[in-house]
């Protein structure tokens, strides 16, 4: 919470015009030969711990077989001249158990990474990524929370084209910022968590990323939608976000189809459609009842004719359980929140589980798929 607050007179400046507008490179715009699908190789497991005012987190979504919904999530913050800051969260929510906790734990700025740079080891929060880059190890041990977790990468992981939006430039070199996003869509999820004092033992399907922000997270975007839905026989995310104004209002796209197993398509056309909007007197914001979600791209092995087919994906999710919504300034003074709020930023996240079923067509053949759905709807700025 802090490198909110420590960014503000930046921040202001920014909002007064004083930061170099430019273009946006999305990762679709990178990709070759029209197949937006990149294999993940060694440098994309390296934690990069970039100076100035970045962000780098590796996150591990869990849709359990029971219905419930956990993640938990180690980030390394740099905050311009500072001494970084190093923090983890957890969502555990079981509804078999009622059990729904949020947790933000910072810890001290002990950081070590292996040799290869793939793993870290922290005060409380250990990842360990196995030589064939197929499984990650996580331990926690903190005393309000323990994990052991075994966390295996189902057929493949992926970027689009080089992974990274350039914000003000076409490449690292000229650009203002980046933002990259690394993705396993599917994987295995098994061990045991104790939180609260509480043992639960966990059996889910997951999506693991590992995401930077380069540059201070309210210049980048002012909203933000992730989806994830898993099925047992079909897994579908898309990340998406709007840069702000100063980068023109664009909307950055990345999607996956994984059915059976196997990641079929990796799309940038891909839509999220918010319907049925309500005012929320808490925030002030306008959130949706349902949401339709859309994915349109091509499959990545071709057809016996050489040809990729055609790959789409409809999916209308009436949101109903909401599990969490979060004030990211809420640990921040009263006085000091609101001129946050009102000159700068205010910072909120929803997110919900809900039952869905996707209609997926590949080719001419159309399947329907039934599951859960995690969303989470991001605002940022107005700016």
């Amino acid at each position: 919470m802090a490198s909110w607050f420590s960014q503000i007179s930046s921040t202001v400046s920014n909002v007064a015009g004083t930061t170099k507008k430019g273009s946006v490179t999305t990762p679709g715009d990178t990709a070759k030969d029209g197949q937006y699908y990149s294999e993940l190789v060694g440098k994309d497991y390296e934690w990069a711990l970039a100076s100035g005012s970045a962000t780098e987190n590796q996150i591990f979504y869990m849709t359990t077989k029971t219905g419930g919904f956990i993640f938990v999530q180690l980030i390394y913050s740099a905050i311009g001249l500072f001494k970084p800051t190093v923090s983890f969260t957890c969502r555990f929510y079981d509804p078999a158990s009622s059990t729904n906790k949020f947790k933000n734990f910072n810890q001290s700025s002990e950081f070590t990474l292996s040799k290869d740079r793939r793993s870290v080891k922290t005060e409380f929060f250990n990842i360990t990524l196995d030589p064939a880059m197929s499984k990650f190890k996580i331990s926690i041990t903190h005393p309000d929370l323990v994990v052991d977790l075994d966390y295996v990468r189902i057929d493949n992981g992926f970027k689009v084209g080089d992974g990274k939006t350039y914000l003000g430039g076409k490449d690292q070199a000229s650009a203002a910022g980046i933002v990259s996003h690394k993705f396993w869509p599917r994987c295995t999820a098994k061990g045991t968590f104790i939180i609260e004092k509480q043992f639960h033992e966990v059996d889910a399907h997951g999506m693991f990323i590992h995401a930077i922000q380069g540059m201070q997270p309210q210049l980048i975007a002012s909203k933000w939608n992730f989806v994830d839905f898993q099925s047992e026989d079909a897994a579908l995310s898309i990340m998406q976000f709007t840069t702000t104004k100063q980068y023109g209002g664009i909307e950055v796209n990345q999607g996956s189809i994984v059915f059976k197993d196997k990641l079929i398509s990796v799309s940038v056309e891909n839509n999220v459609e918010l319907m049925d909007l309500k005012l929320d007197e808490d925030t002030g914001y306008e959130i949706p009842q349902h949401v339709k979600l859309t994915w349109k791209g091509k499959t990545i092995e071709k057809n016996e004719d050489g040809q990729a087919e055609n790959v789409s994906v409809v999916m209308v999710v009436k949101l109903k359980n909401l599990i969490d919504k979060i004030d990211i300034l809420s640990e921040i003074p009263w006085f000091l929140k609101k001129i946050v709020q009102t000159f700068v930023v205010k910072p909120y996240i929803y997110q919900w589980i809900d039952d869905a079923t996707a209609e997926i067509t590949v080719g001419d053949e159309i399947q329907t798929s039934s599951g859960r759905c995690y969303q989470e709807l991001v605002f940022v700025s107005g700016f």
